[in-house]
């Protein structure tokens, strides 16, 4: 799906699809006020007959490498469902949830039934595209942004959504023709094409266990952010009005109490890691944020009796790497790169893994309840 002023990057997206052969469905009144959804509803409406699957590219992303074949394997191991091949960066929840799927070493992140959909990659099965392109038809263009809507689609059909990691498109960094402010890059993008046992290698075990704590309707549900050089926790609190989008965090020192974890146990494994040097204040959050995802992706994957493998570290770094590029605020980037602050965060990953409670421990403390946290 393009638009008239995103043509000069449309034969170079098209070539990066090959052996796919892409057809183009050009915003049908590119004049007029901007709707991501007028557009989406014609490129949903266009499945080929006799097609099973159908993906919907948007104009400003970049695939990776080998990506036809990577998008057909992918699809192979979730026929199903909802695959998305990209989430931003640093979305409220979806964001989160694909880093904590990486630390697992799960090949698919179940993504929130409630944040909009990422869908500048997306495909469904081919009834599915045919039952939303139905289902967005009736909806005014004004509303403008087709993932508000396509979330709503996934929940009322029962779809699960689930994201590759890593993902198979990033953003090419251009403008957002719906004014939507910020940058928007992918949250796991590995530019060395996966096999295609990768998308089978994941236990399912491990994606129930991230399924379920995605649907985030536990009232102790969290996620991590990182924004502006300081670590906060968002807490879901799911069934009330709160807006997903909202910039609202609660400081991790203070609060991560509340996620089962204690604060100073946090800031003695970054001494014991550094040897007792004196870290930075950006350091401290960058080791809060890491640990923290690490310390919840272990609870996960000791409760679906799985070890995470070597062969996931590069995607991990890939993830700590794009939450310090979309997280740390200009003036507190080190003069030579986020290099060192990137093995920083993987350290903090690894510790707070190691660090995780057994489910055992857990039960003990909690009388069974509550898996994966010290309540």
């Amino acid at each position: 799906m393009t638009h008239p002023n995103r043509a000069e990057h449309l034969a170079e997206l098209v070539a990066a699809c090959a052996p796919l052969t892409p057809r183009t469905v050009v915003d049908p009144d590119p004049g007029s006020f901007r709707s991501a959804l007028r557009t989406a509803k014609a490129a949903w409406a266009a499945v080929s007959t006799g097609a099973t699957h159908h993906l919907v590219l948007q104009d400003d992303v970049v695939p990776v490498p080998d990506f036809a074949r990577q998008v057909r394997d992918a699809i192979e191991a979730r026929p199903r469902d909802a695959i998305a091949l990209y989430s931003n960066w640093n979305s409220p929840q979806n964001s989160y949830l694909v880093r904590r799927a990486a630390a697992c070493g799960s090949a698919w992140a179940p993504l929130s039934p409630v944040e909009w959909t990422p869908t500048l990659g997306l495909a469904l099965p081919a009834d599915e595209a045919r039952k939303l392109a139905a289902y967005l038809a009736p909806i005014p263009d004004e509303v403008a942004d087709d993932d508000q809507m396509v979330v709503l689609y996934c929940q009322e059909a029962g779809l699960p959504v689930f994201a590759t990691v890593p993902h198979l498109v990033d953003h090419r960094g251009a403008p957002s023709l719906s004014e939507h402010p910020g940058s928007f890059h992918a949250t796991v993008v590995d530019r060395r094409p996966v096999p295609a046992e990768h998308w089978r290698s994941t236990p399912e075990a491990l994606v129930e266990a991230l399924r379920g704590r995605a649907a985030l309707d536990r009232p102790d549900e969290f996620g991590v952010e990182l924004r502006h050089s300081r670590c906060s926790l968002r807490f879901i609190r799911p069934g009330t009005p709160e807006p997903i989008g909202h910039v609202f965090g609660w400081y991790w020192r203070d609060w991560c109490a509340a996620a089962g974890v204690d604060a100073a146990r946090v800031e003695a494994a970054l001494n014991a890691h550094l040897h007792d040097t004196a870290p930075t204040a950006v350091a401290v959050e960058v080791w809060a944020a890491c640990y923290l995802l690490g310390r919840d992706s272990g609870g996960i994957t000791a409760a679906a009796g799985v070890v995470p493998g070597d062969d996931g570290v590069r995607r991990v770094r890939a993830a700590v790497r794009s939450w310090l590029a979309s997280g740390i605020a200009e003036a507190d980037r080190p003069v030579d790169g986020l290099d060192g602050l990137t093995e920083l965060g993987v350290a903090a990953v690894r510790q707070g893994m190691a660090d995780a409670p057994s489910p055992s421990d857990v039960a003990s403390r909690t009388g069974g309840q509550c898996a994966g946290s010290d309540r």
